[in-house]
């Protein structure tokens, strides 16, 4: 039987696309960001197809029954009334019976069938409510969900109820008895560690809600953090190790970016939605990168495919410290465009009171 180790070749291993891979990861998050932007719209959790539908999933049914129960009165009041006119004309107990079973047909089936697209749409609005609501958030109050949609907590609960099981959520939760609706996997998660600390007996207080969902957003955030500077450790640890002078400014580069994209997040907190996969993937799988080179230098040999193998993690290594940079530029320049939007606040502000420059140089 051949041995599979002997088989293994290093050249199976694409080092450097692993880097190319990357840097287009972050180039199409980058992308739906600024699109995300340019319409007004959030990107986060809400935006992950494997948390939540992008679109309303039973809008077409709400078309569907909308056109059937205008079909149905186009073909069935004619129908009925050419059976009630032959009645009335001949007569006869069958087409009493027939009269009668049109009439029931054309009152009751255009009625359900629009009562059923009301429905829909009705469920495919709240929906689109819903998520605007939630944001950046991945976890919300019910009592917000239903100001948003203009409607009871009760039927809040109903509605969401019915959007868990017919697909229009994945991996939601409704918890603390239907004041509190959680978004996806790790926020419930760390909603459980952190029922964990509260006492059962303890009777809760009317903020307690709003004061969770600060909880669990922070967590959340807090957790993507640390597992970033966990990576970056690791990455240091490696660093130090490899005698590779121009290897090692490589992955300094790449350290500082992601440095600063965690200092970034750590000041601004509501910024770290969309780091889950510099923190999961992006990191961890550098810090791979830069042990694997680690390890290869160790060797000490010749062999062109180690060589070989070297180069691409170096050109890897190269490539996500630029896309790295991508992160943090974009990061800045979003908050850029807060400061912007503050300044033009104050002017606005200051125009309406008269102390604009332009009303100091008329006077």
């Amino acid at each position: 039987m051949t041995d599979n180790k002997n088989n293994f070749n290093f050249t199976d291993i694409d080092f450097y696309g692993i880097g190319e891979s990357i840097k287009n990861s972050i180039n199409n998050t980058l992308k739906k960001f600024t699109e995300g932007k340019d319409k007004d719209e959030n990107l986060p959790q809400t935006r992950n197809k494997e948390v939540c539908e992008q679109k309303p999933p039973e809008l077409s049914k709400a078309k569907s029954w909308q056109a059937a129960s205008i079909l149905a009165g186009l073909i069935l009041i004619p129908s009925t009334i050419a059976t009630l006119i032959n009645f009335f004309t001949f007569g006869g107990m069958r087409g009493l019976i027939l009269s009668i079973f049109l009439i029931l047909l054309t009152l009751s089936f255009p009625y359900i069938s629009w009562k059923a697209s009301k429905e829909y749409f009705r469920l495919s609005k709240n929906y689109v409510r819903f998520l605007r609501e939630l944001g950046n958030n991945t976890v919300i109050s019910i009592r917000d969900l239903a100001s948003a949609a203009a409607q009871t907590e009760e039927k809040t609960v109903s509605d969401l109820t019915k959007m868990m099981k017919r697909g229009y959520f994945h991996q939601a939760r409704i918890v603390e008895d239907g004041s509190l609706f959680i978004l996806d996997i790790p926020t419930f998660r760390l909603y459980k560690e952190k029922k964990k600390e509260i006492p059962e007996t303890r009777v809760k207080t009317e903020s307690e809600d709003e004061v969770l969902v600060e909880d669990l957003s922070f967590e959340r955030s807090k957790e993507i953090l640390n597992e970033g500077k966990n990576s970056i450790e690791d990455i240091k640890i490696s660093q130090d190790k490899i005698k590779d002078a121009n290897f090692r400014a490589n992955v300094e580069k790449l350290l500082k970016n992601a440095t600063d994209i965690l200092n970034i997040v750590e000041k601004y907190p509501e910024k770290s939605y969309a780091l889950n996969k510099f923190s999961d993937y992006y990191l961890p799988t550098t810090a791979k990168l830069v042990e694997t080179y680690y390890d290869f230098e160790m060797m000490r040999t010749d062999d062109s495919k180690i060589l070989n193998s070297m180069s691409q993690i170096n050109e890897s290594i190269i490539t996500i410290g630029e896309a790295f940079d991508k992160i943090k530029v974009e990061l800045l320049s979003d908050r850029a465009m807060d400061i912007k939007t503050d300044i033009d606040t104050i002017n606005l502000l200051l125009n309406q009171e008269g102390y604009a420059e332009d009303d100091w140089s008329n006077e």
